[in-house]
């Protein structure tokens, strides 16, 4: 039964800011629709406001019972106001809205209701166009993936359906049953859908459709569903051969990705990695990473199964460096990924540290909006992840934590593990049960195991997919074949026009030496007068020569003395660089003998500073490097050596935000080791015990010539009344000593955490022209450890 109207607009607008309060009632927009409200008469100006406000708060993000009683009160008012003025049009508009309002209350049937109502008023008028816009409407307002409504969602496709078959629209009709075809997906229908889906393809193709990726999509959807893995394969071959012939790349990466997982599943993994690549090219090329990692994982994952983890890992650093994680879900992927090589590698502490960071952070995208779609994702994802953790803990023996993971997977519903996974899954199940002597219940999984892996992998399917990849290599072959045939039609027809372009040029070529001889007849006297000048001219210009070659030479020995000269200086910062690390291994050995942790700690703490001198000489050395240190790459190589440095630092984030700075090697020495007292000190006191935190490193420009260095954490702080000028800590005291080297001004404070800033100028000549290096200034890179 419907609420009672609200009988006047001052009642209405009252009404709705007593709901908004807290909500949406303070907002600009309900305030200038509001503003209208009170300014319109009782026409349709006022109408229109009014279900404008109400489609508002309807639509507003949130979970908000005031929002939805006022988005009620301003549909109801709309439709009274409609009622008195006897307008058809927004008397539908408005019972059209408060459809979609019983909809989002959860009240299907009133909500059909409302647009049947209308529905049947445009149907009874012959208005076919306005019919089929509610259908329309109310077709989207019922396409979700809840299966309850989904035979309500097919009947409004077959009702649409025959609106279009009086017209000569096949298309339309097509587009509709390719919709019910969909629809019978998520029914679980699949044999009608397939069925259904077939008929549209052959229909598209006699009707001059070229675009058919879709249709192969959801044919390769169907074949998953079933299990089939020759025809899933089949069908995504066939989209993709479909893309690159009508040039619609659109989705490629996403059809690349998609290909390459079928691969996977079928043990092909060359070629799994090879789709995988290309995926990831176009969404590096594209600018678009948000699905680079999930990507990543596939990569890592067949790499691991190859017995190639090592180069996995190679392949995670070098990516993290190179293309940062943008968001909480792509550091669970990464998380992921470095689990898996150092399970495969055996190093199972650190694969188990790196798996529960995957868990922690799991639990707070998975299952969240904010990263996800669709449901069908989010179950996907729970899935992969209990999996991936159950199989680690059957690998290290621990199984009764992997039948915890494994019992989540399999108490899901009836449906929602694909057949393929669902059989590993019972295979590592019956492992477990086995370890722990319930041999029934193993007896049960590895029957359920062995059922659907015979259903999946047989000789019959193997040779079909052998033959389809065949298949598939040779039509790309014949295709490159008929490219290379229609080249060489094209290049003889180019010598044809060009033998006839020859003949003219022949032609001209006579015209031309006959205008020649004459103006040679003419201009012969003139040479003659002319060369007892050219003589001169000679004489003057082997004078002329000579001196130049004379400054040649010189020019040519300074050139030489100028690269002796850069040899020499490389050659220096070589030796220093080396006598370093010569001093940092004597330390380490020297380490080794000392039982007093001062001691140890002394000689830790000099060796992290000649490392810190020794990066920035390793780089003076490099060719084409000068005096000149770029800071952004020093940075982030000292940020790995200090890491790599200290037990623990994996807990820590390292996030960089850091501008290309180019500075001579005077000031880069100072700031070098300010830097590394200040995230030595950060690493070692900032983050007791096993509590994770993050270290921001910020270095970039105020203006032409100051530099701005910021190293700040997150952890507990520096201790109450505390005054870094009185500070007897030799890593402050050193600090303040660099800063006034470089002019600098150094601040320490303590507020959640620990912030070093120290502002200095940038020496002129970084600015000037450098001999050996021209680094470009881009924008400034963001980065996280």
């Amino acid at each position: 039964m419907l609420r009672p109207l609200l009988l006047a607009t001052g009642l209405l607008i009252a009404n709705i800011l007593a709901y908004g309060q807290g909500s949406a009632g303070s907002s600009p927009e309900i305030k200038q629709l509001l503003f209208r409200v009170q300014k319109s008469g009782q026409d349709t100006n006022r109408i229109k406001a009014l279900l404008q406000m109400g489609d508002y708060y309807l639509q507003r993000p949130g979970a908000f019972i005031d929002d939805l009683d006022s988005a009620y009160a301003c549909f109801s008012r709309a439709q009274q106001l409609s009622n008195t003025l006897h307008s058809g049009k927004w008397q539908n508009e408005a019972m059209a809205l408060l459809g979609s309002y019983y909809y989002e209350t959860g009240d299907p049937e009133h909500g059909k209701s409302c647009y049947m109502h209308i529905i049947d008023q445009y149907h009874k008028s012959g208005d076919k166009e306005l019919e089929k816009l509610y259908w329309n409407k109310l077709i989207a307002l019922t396409s979700g993936n809840n299966k309850a409504i989904v035979p309500d969602n097919i009947q409004h496709f077959e009702d649409t359906r025959l609106l279009f078959i009086p017209v000569p629209d096949k298309i339309r009709v097509l587009d509709t049953l390719k919709n019910i075809a969909y629809a019978h997906i998520k029914e679980g229908r699949l044999d009608a859908a397939e069925k259904e889906l077939l008929q549209v393809l052959d229909q598209y193709k006699a009707n001059g459709v070229k675009k058919l990726t879709d249709i192969y999509e959801l044919l390769a959807e169907v074949s998953k569903l079933e299990t089939d893995l020759h025809k899933e394969l089949f069908y995504k071959i066939e989209l993709i051969k479909n893309m690159e012939l009508t040039g619609d790349t659109a989705r490629a990466d996403y059809y690349y990705s998609k290909l390459a997982l079928t691969y996977a599943d079928l043990g092909m993994y060359d070629q799994s990695i090879a789709w995988t690549w290309k995926a990831l090219t176009r969404l590096k090329r594209n600018g678009r990473l948000e699905d680079f990692y999930g990507d990543l994982s596939l990569i890592i994952y067949d790499l691991v199964i190859q017995g190639k983890a090592a180069e996995a890992l190679v392949l995670l650093k070098k990516t993290m460096l190179e293309v940062p994680p943008i968001n909480l879900a792509q550091k669970v992927d990464l998380s992921e990924g470095f689990g898996n090589c150092y399970a495969a590698l055996k190093q199972y502490a650190k694969a188990e540290q790196y798996y529960i960071a995957m868990m922690d952070m799991f639990k707070i995208t998975g299952f969240n909006r904010t990263y996800y779609s669709t449901n069908y994702q989010m179950v996907t994802d729970f899935i992969h992840y209990n999996q991936i953790m159950g199989n680690f803990y059957v690998t290290t023996k621990q199984y009764e934590k992997a039948g915890f993971y494994f019992g989540k997977i399999l108490s899901l519903p009836a449906g929602s593990v694909r057949p393929l996974t669902l059989s590993k899954i019972h295979g590592q199940q019956f492992k477990v049960d086995s370890a722990m002597h319930n041999y029934l219940a193993a007896i049960g999984h590895f029957e359920l195991h062995k059922r659907i892996d015979d259903s999946l992998y047989n000789d019959t399917k193997g040779k079909q997919i052998e033959e389809l990849q065949i298949k598939y290599e040779t039509e790309k072959k014949d295709k490159e074949l008929q490219l290379k045939e229609k080249n060489i039609a094209l290049l003889t027809n180019n010598s044809l026009v060009q033998e006839v372009s020859l003949r003219k040029a022949n032609l001209s070529r006579d015209i031309i030496v006959i205008s020649a001889l004459i103006l040679l007849a003419v201009a012969f006297t003139g040479y003659r007068f002319k060369q007892k000048h050219n003589i001169q001219l000679r004489s003057q210009q082997t004078e002329i020569n000579n001196k130049n070659q004379k400054l040649e030479y010189l020019l040519a020995e300074q050139q030489k003395l100028v690269a002796q000269k850069e040899w020499l200086v490389r050659e220096i910062h070589h030796r220093v660089k080396n006598n370093l690390q010569i001093v940092i291994s004597l330390l380490n050995v020297q380490s080794s003998y000392l039982d007093n942790a001062s001691a140890l700690q002394a000689i830790q703490d000099s060796r992290e500073r000649m490392q810190a001198i020794a990066i920035i000489h390793q780089k003076l050395y490099q060719p084409d490097t000068g005096t000149m240190i770029n800071l952004k790459s020093y940075i982030q190589e000292l940020m790995i050596s200090l890491r790599d440095s200290f037990t623990g630092a994996e807990k820590i984030y390292f996030h960089l935000l850091l501008d290309e700075i180019n500075m001579d090697v005077s000031q880069a020495v100072p700031v070098g080791l300010i830097l590394n007292e200040a995230i030595t000190n950060a690493v070692k006191y900032a983050f007791p015990g096993s509590q994770k935190g993050t270290i921001a490193i910020t270095a970039k420009r105020l203006n032409g010539q100051e530099i701005l260095l910021r190293i700040k954490d997150n952890g507990r702080g520096l201790p109450e009344n505390f005054n870094p000028k009185n500070s007897n800590s030799l890593g402050i005291q050193l600090m303040q000593l660099f800063s006034q080297q470089l002019d600098g001004q150094l601040h320490i404070a303590g507020n959640n955490g620990v912030e070093v800033t120290l502002v200095f100028g940038l020496q002129q000549s970084v600015e000037g022209t450098n001999a050996f290096r021209n680094i470009p200034i881009n924008k400034a890179t963001t980065m996280e450890v």
